[in-house]
């Protein structure tokens, strides 16, 4: 089985630029020796963030390591003989002072040809087919412990803070507790910050474009955000734009209560 099976994360691309704080992008080696899914593979990693180093012959990724300077490797083991974890044991052998992990994927294996892996030098080992959110939950928790200042993403924007990888939001310092959907919205108008964004928008972005719920959920969980945000005394930071959408990243003062919306959870 000679698939990757991975999807796009359920927002979309992660945009650098305004309103966030990143240090240098993280620099994976990719080897896999199916120039297709290479490439699709690619492309999924450099749109959550990542800087790629492509490699599709072991001698390749040898000659790469020597050359670049790599925060993870990530092998695909496609076949039933051992040439990736011998790719891996000669990584292992020859790397520079500094550790690089390396992630293997494969097709379903047995608990000895796991176990091998991981004495050959692989940090985890990923057995396909799984979901591209997981895999970047991997790798982001293996880069926190081996490269801490590029292991996370924070956007900031007009005093509010959303560590993604974490899952924390602060406004001015101030820890606000927000729902799993809440979180998405917020994330969706922070990284599309002062950009007017549409219901229709909102709703695809936050529960996929297939999604059954009205449009007036969208509706419902801006109020509820906005009350969180707010605390009551802040400047509203999401701003409504009449008949269209909204938007995220001007403060304007509230000048009459927020409509109230009386809808189920969903």
């Amino acid at each position: 089985m000679n698939e990757w099976t991975v999807h796009r994360s359920e927002t979309g691309t992660f945009e650098e630029g305004r309103g966030i704080a990143m240090s240098r992008k993280a620099t994976i080696l990719l080897y896999e020796t199916n120039v297709t899914i290479l490439r699709m593979m690619t492309f999924n990693l450099e749109m959550e963030g990542f800087a790629v180093v492509e490699a599709d012959q072991p001698a390749e990724v040898m000659k790469q390591i020597a050359e670049q300077d790599i925060d993870l490797i990530l092998l695909n083991w496609a076949d039933q003989s051992e040439s990736c974890l011998d790719l891996c044991r000669n990584v292992r052998r020859t790397e520079p002072v500094t550790y690089t992990p390396i992630v293997i994927v494969s097709a379903p294996r047995d608990e000895r040809d796991r176990l091998t892996a991981y004495d050959a030098g692989a940090d985890d080992f990923m057995v396909k087919p799984f979901s591209l959110p997981e895999l970047l939950a991997r790798i982001r928790a293996i880069l926190r412990r081996t490269s801490p200042a590029i292991g996370g993403r924070v956007i900031r924007v007009a005093g509010v803070e959303m560590d993604i990888d974490n899952g924390a939001v602060k406004r001015d310092g101030t820890d606000i507790r927000l729902s799993l959907i809440e979180f998405k919205i917020l994330r969706y108008l922070m990284e599309n910050s002062g950009k007017v964004r549409t219901r229709e928008q909102i709703r695809n972005a936050v529960w996929g474009r297939d999604s059954q719920i009205e449009i007036r959920a969208v509706d419902v969980r801006i109020t509820r955000l906005r009350r969180r945000l707010n605390m009551d005394t802040h400047p509203d930071v999401i701003r409504t734009v009449r008949s269209v959408g909204y938007a995220l990243g001007d403060q304007q003062a509230r000048t009459r209560p927020e409509p109230r919306y009386d809808g189920a959870e969903t």
